[in-house]
């Protein structure tokens, strides 16, 4: 009876002793968890003279040109302004959303510029910008690299240099180019506008003949944007991709109006 009086007595504190240490655990978990959601939430990027961390315009690193780098703030930091040496920054770029911020610098939301338009890509000589056909991009050629040019822009023709654009990928969509180039929007392969309006419904179900330019068995093979044919049957466009036809019809619009594509 002693002894299990004894047992009985001392459980207590031991139980109490393993307790405490355990209790106070989730206290760095959690602060760990908050800090990574901070990681998460995005951080400002501006462009730096690399040697001096002098704030320059954006435009060189985007065409990025030798002797200057990005730079990278917490969204809580202060922006300096162009012209400003940058401090407590990285070069090493954080995980999240990427934000710029205007010339006078700031900090918050007042500096926060969003750049979330869709682009149309091109592949180019990353020394001259000149571009090139999108296979040396595709097959990861040393020296070529995709520029990216918002769909507002002008996309070059091949062997025309590239400019107003970034190397740094974006976060909306980016298209691939008709090889001729011209107007970012109509160059851009699969894109619609989405600003343009909606078509009218004798429009949508016009005659196929109008844009369709060879058919077989009354199926489309080939449209107005075939530039090659074998037996009936388009094997190339003025894309410069080969392949098989596609028998789906839509509606595009392209030079301000609607066009029947097959």
């Amino acid at each position: 009876m002693l002894l299990i009086a004894g047992c009985t007595t001392t459980s207590p504190p031991a139980e109490t002793e393993t307790t405490n240490p355990v209790a106070e655990q989730p206290v760095p978990q959690n602060s760990t968890s908050e800090e990574s959601d901070d990681d998460d939430a995005g951080f400002f990027e501006i462009c730096v003279n690399k040697k001096t961390r002098l704030r320059i315009n954006y435009r060189p690193c985007d065409d990025a040109r030798p002797g200057t780098a990005w730079y990278f703030f917490s969204l809580e930091a202060r922006v300096p302004a162009t012209g400003s040496k940058a401090k407590h920054g990285s070069f090493k770029q954080p995980r999240g959303d990427s934000y710029r911020a205007p010339a006078k610098g700031g900090s918050g939301s007042d500096a926060m510029i969003a750049d979330v338009d869709d682009r149309v890509k091109v592949c180019v000589r990353k020394a001259t910008r000149i571009r090139f056909a999108n296979i040396r991009c595709d097959d990861g050629e040393k020296g070529y690299g995709w520029y990216y040019i918002r769909i507002d822009g002008t996309v070059p023709a091949m062997g025309k240099k590239a400019d107003d654009g970034s190397f740094r990928e974006p976060y909306a969509e980016a298209y691939k180019a008709r090889s001729k180039g011209g107007d970012a929007a109509k160059a851009a392969i699969g894109y619609e506008d989405p600003d343009a309006p909606e078509p009218e419904p004798d429009e949508e179900d016009g005659d196929e003949e109008e844009y369709c330019t060879t058919t077989i068995n009354n199926e489309c093979v080939a449209t107005n944007e075939c530039t090659e044919t074998v037996n009936g049957v388009c094997t190339k466009t003025d894309d410069g991709y080969l392949g098989t036809p596609s028998r789906k019809c839509r509606n595009v619009w392209a030079r301000k109006h609607w066009t029947r594509r097959c």
